[in-house]
């Protein structure tokens, strides 16, 4: 992130707000309140950028990843709640309803692939083992960006947290065994 210039930052930043809309929109209240009454308890960190010109906070994502033409095995993650896939098309500066779908979007314990075309998002629950396929043509140039929140940062699993006694004593035996 510290390599990239304001202007990408806060382009990301803004795509990752309407994300947390839609998310906000669409998801099950329950989903919603759980995040909130979480923050409400521990003062865990969200998703925060500065750029010159303006501060940009997220609500519920802590993170974002990127994949470029990359396939995902199938696999779950520690998220704390719903994560979001969104995906775009290099040298497609518009989106259509009757683009060509790019990739599939697969949760195989369920039997089910989500087609995805340029521009979609997915929002899901990332405990559930899911993959991403593929690109449908070799030829595109697929990116696919995740938004999530991982339960070890709800959790302040942070290396902030001061270590209370016997986790000092245990930690500086351990140092002290390692340091040759």
């Amino acid at each position: 992130m510290d390599n990239l210039s304001d202007k990408h930052l806060g382009v990301i930043m803004k795509l990752m707000r309407h994300a947390e809309y839609c998310y906000q929109t669409l998801a099950d209240t329950e989903v919603i309140s759980h995040v909130y009454h979480a923050k409400q308890l521990v003062p865990f960190k969200t998703m925060t950028v500065k750029t010159t010109d303006d501060q940009y906070s997220l609500n519920y994502f802590g993170a974002l990843a990127f994949g470029c033409n990359v396939f995902l095995q199938c696999h779950t993650d520690s998220d704390f709640t719903m994560s979001i896939a969104n995906v775009h098309l290099k040298g497609k500066d518009k989106y259509e309803f009757d683009d060509p779908i790019v990739i599939y979007f697969c949760f195989p314990t369920l039997g089910i692939a989500v087609p995805l075309r340029p521009g979609d998002f997915i929002i899901f629950n990332a405990l559930i083992p899911h993959c991403v396929s593929s690109r449908c043509r070799e030829a595109d140039e697929v990116m696919c960006i995740s938004m999530y929140l991982k339960s070890s940062v709800v959790g302040l699993n942070d290396n902030l947290l001061p270590l209370d006694n016997k986790q000092y004593h245990l930690a500086s035996r351990y140092n002290s065994l390692y340091k040759h």
